[in-house]
């Protein structure tokens, strides 16, 4: 129980900040604006995630799921960082 807990509460920490990165690179508005849309998006992914882990008997399907994820959002944000998609 406490290996699920605690993969769940750091894997969904990062990709929900990662996820939420590259949605606010996008939306057209002010910036104080994102920062409450990010905050209140940002909680409710790493919630929705942390129940997603707890959806299955073991760790391995599920971290190894948001595992992909995470990559995939990293490799966005890196390249939006580098200014290929800007």
């Amino acid at each position: 129980m406490w290996r699920k807990t605690l993969s769940s509460f750091f894997i969904g920490l990062l990709l929900s900040t990662s996820l939420i990165l590259n949605v606010n690179h996008f939306i057209p508005l002010d910036v104080d604006v994102k920062l409450l849309v990010g905050y209140v998006a940002g909680f409710i992914t790493w919630s929705a995630l942390m129940t997603y882990f707890f959806c299955f008997e073991s760790v391995k399907r599920p971290l190894i799921q948001c595992a992909c994820v995470l990559l995939v959002s990293v490799a966005l944000n890196v390249v939006i960082k580098l200014g290929a998609l800007s």
